[in-house]
């Protein structure tokens, strides 16, 4: 049986159709299309008429896919562009009329939980992670041990860059989570995200991206100061052409990594576990039977 989950950022919109097979997630297929949804919300508050359509155009192409692979139950969630945005009802209405897709907007805390799922039934430690999901619009930090954190703070790369916040900027943005570093000096801290994955990519290399090469990396705090000093020195038409960054991400990264060593100056953290599964394997555990957080549709 083949599951499909899709999630529509800020930055992009991803696909996943995979199978459950003696209880291991397989991945089938594996998309990442860059749309920019959240180009320019930040300022106006608005979904632009642009960034729709190349969102809807991306949607009917995942539609088309998730046929052709004959997926018997799918999930397609948005998450902090729409969510925010002054017409998400507007954009609702064409996206599903146009494509044919139920799509649910889904809050701060599932996506969170959606992550968690997706990186707990992937990676293991010997104590239980902090997992921190950097997004284009908005960073889920997520513990589900005892007194479980479940935090969505308006942080993302796409809105550090549009705002062009400063680190001290970023840090005042995160304030409320990274007043709890005292409890979390023990424990991993695991980034998903396409940031974090990014960076695993440039550090390897990677000519074509292996999700298998870069899912449990580890990035030391040396490593990302490194990767970033280089990439804020580097001109904009050179990162694009960078072996392991995907061109439509080059403008965005450098916040983004910005924000990896906020947080992980914040934490105190000499290290990060980078995780390739998240928010969709997270929905396809659902969709599968294995998590509340999911319905089938």
């Amino acid at each position: 049986m083949r599951i499909a989950a899709a999630d529509i950022g800020t930055n992009s919109c991803r696909l996943l159709i995979a199978e459950i097979i003696d209880g291991r997630l397989v991945s089938v297929l594996k998309k990442v299309v860059s749309t920019r949804l959240g180009e320019g919300l930040l300022e106006s508050g608005w979904l632009h008429p642009k960034a729709i359509k190349r969102t809807v155009d991306c949607l009917l192409n995942f539609r088309d896919m998730m046929h052709g692979y004959q997926v018997s139950s799918y999930r397609v969630v948005a998450t902090s562009a729409v969510r925010e945005a002054v017409n998400r009802e507007d954009f609702l209405a064409v996206a599903e009329e146009e494509t044919g897709l139920s799509i649910h907007v889904i809050d701060g805390e599932e996506e969170a939980w959606l992550v968690w799922e997706g990186v707990a039934r992937s990676l293991s430690f010997p104590e239980l992670p902090l997992v921190a999901d950097l997004g284009a619009g908005s960073t889920e930090f997520i513990y589900a041990g005892q007194d479980p954190v479940i935090k969505s703070v308006k942080v993302g790369a796409v809105k550090a860059t549009e705002g062009n916040w400063s680190k001290e900027d970023i840090r005042n943005e995160l304030v409320e989570v990274l007043e709890l570093a005292p409890r979390f000096r023990k424990n991993p801290l695991v980034l998903t995200g396409g940031t974090p994955t990014t960076l695993v990519a440039i550090k390897k290399g990677l000519t074509q991206y292996d999700p298998d090469l870069v899912h449990g990396q580890k990035l030391t705090y040396r490593d990302v100061t490194d990767l970033y000093q280089m990439l804020d020195e580097m001109p904009l038409d050179r990162r694009r052409r960078l072996p392991g960054l995907q061109p439509a991400r080059a403008d965005i990264v450098v916040k983004g990594v910005l924000i990896v060593l906020v947080i992980m100056e914040g934490f105190g953290k000499d290290e990060i576990t980078v995780s390739e599964s998240d928010l969709l394997e997270g929905i396809i555990w659902g969709l599968a039977g294995a998590s509340p957080w999911c319905l089938k549709v």
